[in-house]
């Protein structure tokens, strides 16, 4: 089994696993495991239980052989049901890290997982998230590029960005965020005449607006091979928070810092 510890994981890195049929016998199994024989359950066009996805995909990330001892537990799954899954499908696992966090401790550090099951017509079944956490090998410090909302990584885009022409004039607070309130990360940069004076993970007043999206938005951001933001904005994988005019009124200076994130990551 590989003996990848916390620093050996970066936000970006990817796994496809190998194909895995779905059979009448894992219907049947699954059926007297868990209890759930609902009329969905059986029949010529009988739909496997929707857990029995969770399952696999969690099955077929071990079989990927990417953690090894350093685990010390799974910490969370966040799932979504898209189409059912029959007998005679032909599952694959898609597997992306979208985020690295150290604990305070230093001495490991949780890493999501988003993770995506597709059937052999390439139809995404099921999908979600999942974090564990896993022991480190020494404290960091750790790479920022890539740790999406932390005051760190603000603080390397507030080094990366000019923005004296977008924002000369410009007295306020730009908050960025990953993730949701539960177990996201959000940094403030204060702006003042095109001038970023402090980052923080709190501006005292709050922002003027906070632009946010989940990790893998952010990871899309900065690996498309052009800026995707207005893209992505429109699309609604943005979302804001606080004065939306001021955010409409700040896009160029937004795009500037998308450039920026893009090029520390």
């Amino acid at each position: 089994m590989a003996d990848r510890w916390f620093e050996d994981f970066a936000v970006g890195e990817r796994w496809t696993s190998p194909p895995r049929p779905v059979t009448a016998e894992d219907l049947a199994d699954f059926t007297r495991v868990s209890g759930d024989d609902h009329p969905l359950h059986a029949g010529p066009d009988a739909i496997l239980q929707g857990p029995f996805g969770v399952a696999v995909a969690m099955g077929l990330l071990q079989r990927l052989d990417i953690h090894g001892d350093a685990v010390l537990g799974l910490l969370d799954t966040h799932w979504a049901y898209r189409r059912p899954v029959r007998v005679g499908d032909v599952l694959t696992l898609e597997v992306t890290i979208v985020r690295c966090r150290r604990t305070s401790a230093g001495d490991r550090g949780v890493v999501t997982r988003a993770m995506r099951l597709r059937n052999d017509a390439g139809e995404t079944v099921q999908e979600g998230t999942t974090a564990a956490m896993i022991a480190a090998r020494r404290e960091g410090p750790d790479a920022v590029g890539r740790a999406f909302g932390t005051v760190a990584w603000a603080e390397a885009l507030a080094d990366e960005v000019d923005l004296a022409d977008d924002l000369a004039g410009w007295d306020g607070t730009i908050g960025l965020r990953s993730g949701d309130d539960s177990g996201g990360d959000e940094a403030h940069l204060r702006v003042y005449r095109g001038r970023v004076i402090e980052v923080s993970r709190r501006a005292p007043r709050g922002a003027t607006f906070t632009l946010g999206a989940d990790p893998a938005t952010w990871l899309e951001l900065v690996e498309a091979p052009d800026n995707p933001f207005m893209r992505l904005a429109m699309a609604g994988r943005f979302t804001v928070t606080g004065d939306g005019y001021e955010y409409l009124r700040l896009t160029s200076a937004l795009h500037r810092l998308a450039d920026a994130a893009r090029e520390i990551a």
